[in-house]
């Protein structure tokens, strides 16, 4: 595993020093001066992610995508006819390798650099701790769809980029960007319940009851829904999955990590700073979904729930910064909050790498190749 440790680490040390050296921005905002990081310091802060994700060898789901790029054809008769499911992937995929490269490498760091892109406008926007956001992405192996799940997670990124539509109430547009997300990956419709819940409050009686019922709407009714899994079977992470069903517990393991802001956001749920942020109680309500999706899929178990989960999973980059900001005093009290927060998910990290995952990577442009 030393490859993704030494992301782990990395990301360790972007959290602790990135005041340090990000460039910022001042600007004046309310008639008081504001310093905000450029989106090019947070590039580079997820930089060794691109390099290790964009060019990954034979791992995961890199084999099917490899031979499926190979195959793509290069005229534009054979690109419009393109007969993939969730074809507007491969047809960009087509014209890149028609116009920029026919190197598969260069298209995976393309959509590397992409998926980061997206996350990284609002983390810079929204994220009121950078360095708690980006240590999160990593120790919580959220950055594992971006080398087995490559299509969900563009379509991922390109809604939790659209967050900003979302605080804005932009949701006529938010409601195309589902649209298009779904050309990427067809799952991507189930944000329209994410839209939904975001006219909620937290954990009022409306919200409990509506994502309880949600919840108990998806364990009856995942016989019928597991029609959907022709979305994400052929997308190109099966091996995965079929490895972490096996895995007693697993899901029941994530559901229970899941839960830990849901609780923490339950004990501070009068704080007034944090029910005054609009962008924290949109967040919160998608963790919240991100909770009932996972303990229905320990009910139901298989994996169609917890693929579905990945949708709202991302926006604890933004719960958890909130909560440290506004729930805990600055000083020893945020202190403790946060380190508590760092061996916990590098402890998660640590089971997921090591033993749902089995720690391998492989990279044949950087020749490498461990084993757990």
């Amino acid at each position: 595993m030393p490859v993704y440790w030494s992301l782990l680490a990395w990301s360790c040390f972007v959290a602790l020093t990135y005041k340090k050296w990000f460039l910022v921005r001042v600007s004046t905002v309310g008639g008081r001066a504001e310093a905000k990081p450029l989106l090019i310091s947070y590039l580079f802060a997820f930089l060794p992610l691109v390099i290790f994700m964009g060019l990954r060898g034979s791992m995961m789901d890199t084999p099917v995508y490899v031979s499926t790029f190979k195959d793509l054809p290069t005229d534009l008769s054979g690109i419009l006819n393109i007969d993939y499911r969730d074809k507007l992937f491969y047809q960009i995929a087509a014209v890149i390798k028609a116009v920029i490269s026919d190197n598969v490498y260069v298209w995976f760091v393309m959509i590397a650099v992409f998926q980061v892109l997206c996350l990284c406008i609002t983390v810079r926007k929204y994220s009121e701790m950078p360095g708690v956001s980006l240590f999160f992405f990593v120790a919580s192996t959220g950055f594992s769809y971006m080398c087995n799940g490559t299509r969900q997670f563009v379509s991922i990124m390109l809604l939790f980029w659209g967050f900003d539509l979302l605080v804005k109430k932009k949701y006529f547009w938010y409601i195309l960007l589902i649209v298009l997300a779904a050309q990427f990956h067809g799952a991507a419709y189930i944000m329209l319940v994410g839209l939904i819940v975001s006219f909620i409050k937290p954990w009022s009686r409306v919200a409990i009851v509506s994502i309880c019922a949600f919840m108990v709407a998806m364990v009856f009714l995942e016989p019928i829904l597991s029609q959907l899994q022709s979305f994400l079977e052929d997308t190109e992470y099966i091996s995965r999955l079929n490895h972490l069903a096996e895995l007693e517990g697993v899901n029941c393991l994530r559901a229970i990590v899941a839960g830990v802001p849901c609780a923490i956001g339950f004990v501070f749920r009068n704080n007034k700073a944090l029910q005054s942020s609009r962008e924290y109680r949109l967040a919160f309500n998608m963790a919240m979904l991100n909770l009932a999706f996972l303990i229905a899929a320990s009910i139901v178990g298989g994996n169609l729930m917890a693929r579905l989960a990945a949708y709202y999973s991302y926006y604890l980059l933004l719960v958890y910064p909130f909560l440290f900001k506004r729930c805990f005093r600055e000083g020893t009290e945020r202190t403790l909050a946060i380190l508590a927060f760092a061996l916990f998910y590098t402890a998660w990290f640590w089971f997921q790498m090591k033993i749902a995952w089995g720690g391998f990577y492989a990279s044949d442009v950087l020749n490498l190749i461990y084993w757990g």
